[in-house]
């Protein structure tokens, strides 16, 4: 289990995001016994400015949970499944959109009281970086720090036009 917060390259923001779901709807007796790292680790360059950062591209990855000694018959493994869904369907943007593998669910006997449970779930995230003095990326003849940011999007904008009298653009616009 991830304690404290990590650097994105150490364990992805998206899997220490879900371990820190994980860890808030599994008995804190379990927590002893979980732990979860990065595999398969996939970079892509993919470079776009947002503002108050840098997306340097996308890292995909399989973010690998393992409980030992995980008491089924006190708590349904069933259960842990279906907190997994519903982080990812609340929190995995891009899930649908890159076709992501579906999670997977490994569960062996370890006693007659309990098993070793893992899963599996492929995330995607933006590696994103930001401007630092003393940063240790040397990227486009700058140094950047790897930190995530925050993006602004506009919620109103006006168009102007010669011939034309003012446009307001709403937010039922955006599409």
């Amino acid at each position: 289990m991830v304690s404290e917060p990590l650097n994105q390259a150490q364990a992805g923001y998206m899997l220490q995001l879900l371990n820190l779901h994980l860890s808030n709807t599994t008995d804190a007796r379990l927590h002893q016994h979980m732990e979860c790292w990065m595999e398969d680790v996939e970079l892509t360059l993919a470079p776009k400015h947002q503002g108050h950062g840098m997306d340097i591209g996308f890292m995909r990855y399989n973010a690998v949970f393992s409980f030992e000694r995980f008491p089924f018959k006190k708590q349904s493994p069933a259960v842990v499944m279906a907190n997994v869904m519903a982080w990812l369907d609340d929190h995995d943007e891009y899930f649908e959109k890159f076709e992501l593998a579906k999670p997977s669910f490994d569960i062996e006997p370890e006693s007659d009281d309990t098993v070793v449970m893992t899963i599996e779930v492929e995330l995607m995230e933006r590696l994103s970086v930001v401007e630092a003095p003393d940063g240790e990326i040397h990227w486009r003849n700058k140094r950047w720090t790897n930190a995530p940011y925050d993006v602004w999007y506009a919620e109103n904008i006006a168009i102007y036009s010669k011939t034309n009298p003012p446009s307001l653009v709403t937010p039922d616009d955006q599409n």
